[in-house]
């Protein structure tokens, strides 16, 4: 179905945003987005507005509108909760888990293979997050806790930033998709305890990537 031009200006700003193709603490305007995305001014406000809500976009009434910093201490609110709930759905996981399911899981899998070694463009990092973020939302959805889900989709702004970042980089996508089929073979022989033993470690290694990436690139957090 296809986006309406107020989605798909949300979307690519969105998507701008997710992969620095727009920088953090980079002014922007409507008048800025709709001559980048060739659309008028109405879909662009919207689009930012909207963007407000979800952090990403600082708007500073009679003064002008930017691209939010990094925010360490929201990331790490956001990381707590996508932690605690993904670790909280591992028994409804295992007990309603299907082979179509674990197929699906692998579907997302190759996916991100497929555009690891694209991610100079855009698109195709965006891509990566996507199907990284819908592999890990069949573990809520199996489990019967589809509002979890949405409250995942809808609430890790900063800390999808940073998970983008630090897979940007060869070895942690290497590491990624080495841990995701570990969890897929983990179903796959009904090992509940491995697979909470290896998502625990996946999800916990955001605390030391973080410290890396500030060292790294300070200047995209806030202070």
């Amino acid at each position: 179905m296809a986006r309406s031009l107020n989605d798909q200006t949300y979307y690519n700003l969105r998507r701008d945003i997710m992969t620095l193709a727009l920088m953090p603490g980079e002014p922007v305007s409507a008048a800025k987005i709709a001559e980048r995305y060739d659309v008028s001014r109405t879909p662009a406000r919207e689009a930012l507005v909207k963007l407000e809500t979800e952090a990403l976009v600082d708007i500073y009434p009679q003064v002008g509108s930017e691209i939010s910093m990094i925010n360490e201490d929201r990331a790490k609110q956001e990381w707590f909760v996508r932690r605690t709930l993904e670790m909280g759905v591992i028994d409804g996981l295992f007990k309603n888990v299907t082979n179509k399911d674990i197929e699906k899981m692998r579907e997302y899998c190759h996916k991100m293979e497929l555009v690891a070694g694209r991610m100079n463009n855009p698109d195709m990092t965006f891509e990566y997050l996507r199907c990284d973020n819908e592999f890990h939302k069949i573990a809520y959805v199996v489990a019967g806790q589809k509002l979890a889900a949405e409250l995942v989709d809808n609430s890790m702004a900063h800390y999808n930033r940073i998970r983008l970042l630090i897979d940007m980089e060869n070895t942690n996508k290497d590491r990624t998709l080495a841990t995701h089929e570990k969890l897929i073979k983990s179903i796959e022989i009904k090992d509940k305890e491995t697979y909470r033993e290896i998502l625990g470690k996946h999800i916990g290694y955001f605390e030391q990537d973080i410290e890396d990436l500030k060292a790294r690139k300070p200047e995209m957090f806030k202070h």
